[in-house]
């Protein structure tokens, strides 16, 4: 099994490693078939990583352009809340709509089930 990437910004790098420390890329290099392939052993792992959402979702634009939402929650969770707020993201902005309020529903319930415990 070989998760060695042989070209780009990440090259010689293994992608479980890659994974932890840049998911966006990851997320990005999913969606590029002709690098990767879609049979191969990097693109099944990243396909098993990426079947639920984790929060690695890339803002292409704005203040925090080409971070994740994951990244974005750590540096500054009132930009997420704006986000969320915001009318040009509610009508613009599906998918990312979409993955900013799946993330805070995440969160919740993390926080929810933690305090039971």
């Amino acid at each position: 099994m070989s998760t060695t990437l042989t070209l780009g910004k990440h090259k010689s790098k293994i992608i479980e490693e890659v994974y932890s420390s840049d998911p966006g890329y990851c997320r990005w290099l999913l969606n590029q078939k002709t690098i990767i392939g879609d049979d191969s052993d990097i693109a099944k792992f990243l396909k098993d990583k990426f079947e639920n959402d984790d929060g690695s979702f890339l803002l292409t634009w704005g203040k925090y352009k080409n971070r994740t939402i994951k990244q974005i929650q750590a540096a500054d969770p009132n930009y997420l809340e704006w986000l969320s707020k915001n009318e040009f993201v509610k009508t613009k902005c599906p998918k990312l709509k979409a993955e900013v309020e799946h993330f805070w529903h995440k969160l919740i319930e993390y926080f929810f089930y933690k305090k039971k415990k």
